[in-house]
């Protein structure tokens, strides 16, 4: 898993990745320094918290994932399976295409923790 996230670290535009767990838990994480991987989670099993909570009240189908921005960078949360991945981009990353390339690798991490 360790290497995957690697992996995503070296999309262009990400700055770091983590994998959380449905309670709010850091399962791996490839991080700057400077960042507080247990807090990140943490505050991301809230965040996922509220967000299903009001896909699910809009009855607007599966939760796949939550984006928001900022003007320093965004935060992709990805669902993979019985986790999720945590995507901290730089200002001028295009989230489109971090989306698009991250796709196959974070299916290769859902498929790691399917076994």
């Amino acid at each position: 898993m360790d290497e995957i996230l690697a992996q995503l670290t070296r999309v262009r535009g990400v700055g770091g990745a983590v994998l959380v767990s449905h309670d709010g838990l850091t399962m791996a994480s490839s991080l700057r320094s400077g960042i507080d991987e247990n807090a990140l989670a943490a505050a991301v099993g809230d965040v996922l918290g509220m967000a299903q909570r009001v896909a699910s009240s809009l009855e607007l189908g599966a939760f796949l994932g939550f984006s928001t921005t900022t003007d320093q960078g965004a935060l992709l949360i990805l669902v993979t399976g019985p986790a999720f991945v945590v995507l901290l981009t730089d200002a001028g990353a295009n989230l489109a295409l971090v989306q698009i390339e991250s796709k196959p690798l974070v299916e290769r991490l859902g498929a790691r923790l399917a076994l």
